[in-house]
């Protein structure tokens, strides 16, 4: 007898979260109407939060305030492995360390796409995770993490001294 595997945990999810993937944002209109987004930023909070980037008041800020479930599509940015994640809508926030934490992100974002006049944080929108389902693939298998990293993600530059001086 074979036994189902484990349901993803939040923990699944969080390199998802590091930004080199867009999640992409699915909600609905009251009157059924769907609407699919891609999002500049997610920030996992703990292992029951995520807050994604408010940036445009458009339909997607219109549906969530009028029905505040939405599923978020992720992908593992090393392995390639999909997850559903079920979403409910607590709270904005517009001052604080999040909010200025998601900002600071978001102007660096900006600056690299050369739309640093176009990208503005208006809000950090907070959900609550009701529900994360692993979606049907092959992903490839994950690199190990070296045992002094622990919370390593995949390699970074390395600094070879001070930045030069212009």
């Amino acid at each position: 007898m074979t036994t189902a595997p484990a349901p993803p945990a939040a923990d699944d999810i969080r390199d998802c979260c590091e930004g080199a993937i867009p999640g992409v944002l699915a909600t609905c209109a009251p009157d059924g109407t769907p609407n699919v987004s891609y999002l500049s930023q997610i920030e996992y909070l703990d292992a029951g939060h995520l807050a994604l980037s408010f940036q445009f008041f458009n339909t997607t800020r219109r549906n969530i305030l009028a029905k505040p479930v939405a599923r978020l599509l992720l992908i593992h940015p090393l392995t390639g492995a999909m997850f559903r994640v079920g979403l409910r809508y607590e709270r904005t926030e517009t001052s604080g360390p999040l909010f200025e934490r998601m900002r600071a992100k978001l102007a660096g974002i900006a600056s690299h796409e050369g739309m640093s006049g176009v990208f503005r944080l208006r809000g950090s929108d907070v959900y609550r995770i009701t529900d994360i389902e692993a979606v049907a693939g092959r992903p490839m298998p994950a690199p190990p993490r070296p045992a002094s990293r622990p919370g390593w993600v995949g390699p970074r530059r390395r600094s070879a001294g001070p930045p030069p001086s212009r």
